[in-house]
C-alpha cells in the first residue's frame, strides 16, 4: 500500500506553500499553450514529418493533449477520461494509449486521422474542468502519493507494458510532484520541440 513519505518525516513530499496557484498558472499554460500551437499550425503542417525518426507534428499535440487528460482525470481524480465520451470517440485512438508506448504506425496514424480542430474542441472542453477540480481540491491532498496501479489505469492497459515502462517512474510521487511533471514539465519540453520543429518546416 502506498503511503506518504510526510509520515515518516522525509520533507521531500511535503507541499510547498503557496505551491497552488502556481500550479495553476502553470496548468492553465498547458491548455492554453496547446490550443495556440495547434492554431497556428497549418493542416499539411499538421501531419509533416520534421526529420527522419521524428513523430509528426500532430501526435505529439494529440499526446500532449491526452496526457493531460491522463493526468488530471484517470490518475489524479479517479474518474473516466474525457476522451472517453462518445463525443469524443473520433479522438480516442485506444491503440495509442495517451501517447505513451504507441507503435510509430499508431502514432502516425492519430495525425492523420485526428483534426487539429479536433484537439483544439477536446483541450476547450477540458480545460476549465480540471481548474475547476484543482481550485475546488485541498491542498493536503496533493501530499499523498500518486497510484498508477489503479483498478482504472490496469483497465486502460497504462498498468502493463508497453505504457508501464514508460511511466513507473512516476508512480508513488506526490500527486503534486505528477501534476508538475507529466502535466506541466513534460508538457513544456514538448512544446519546446514542436515549436522549433515548426519552424524548421517553415525555414
Amino acid at each position: 500500500m502506498l503511503q506518504p513519505l510526510s509520515v515518516a518525516g522525509d520533507s521531500r513530499f511535503a507541499y510547498p506553500p503557496g505551491i497552488k496557484s502556481l500550479l495553476r498558472f502553470q496548468l492553465n499554460g498547458s491548455f492554453n499553450g496547446l490550443k495556440g500551437f495547434a492554431s497556428q499550425a497549418t493542416d499539411d503542417e499538421w501531419t509533416a514529418r520534421p526529420f527522419d525518426g521524428a513523430n509528426l507534428i500532430g501526435f505529439t499535440v494529440w499526446h500532449a493533449a491526452r496526457s493531460l487528460d491522463w493526468v488530471v482525470n484517470c490518475v489524479l481524480r479517479d474518474l473516466p477520461e474525457l476522451v472517453e465520451g462518445d463525443e469524443w470517440k473520433d479522438v480516442r485512438h485506444p491503440e495509442a494509449f495517451f501517447g505513451a508506448g504507441a507503435t510509430r504506425e499508431a502514432a502516425d496514424n492519430v495525425a492523420r486521422t485526428v483534426p487539429r480542430q479536433r484537439v483544439i474542441e477536446y483541450l476547450s472542453a477540458m480545460g476549465p474542468d480540471a481548474l475547476a477540480w484543482l481550485d475546488s481540491t485541498p491542498q493536503e491532498w496533493f501530499d499523498q502519493p500518486v497510484d498508477l496501479k489503479s483498478a482504472r489505469a490496469r483497465e486502460r492497459g497504462y498498468a502493463d507494458d508497453p505504457v508501464w515502462p514508460e511511466i513507473e517512474d512516476l508512480h508513488g510521487i506526490p500527486r503534486w510532484q505528477f501534476l508538475a511533471r507529466p502535466g506541466i514539465s513534460h508538457l513544456r519540453v514538448h512544446y519546446g520541440e514542436m515549436t522549433s520543429q515548426l519552424e524548421s518546416l517553415r525555414a
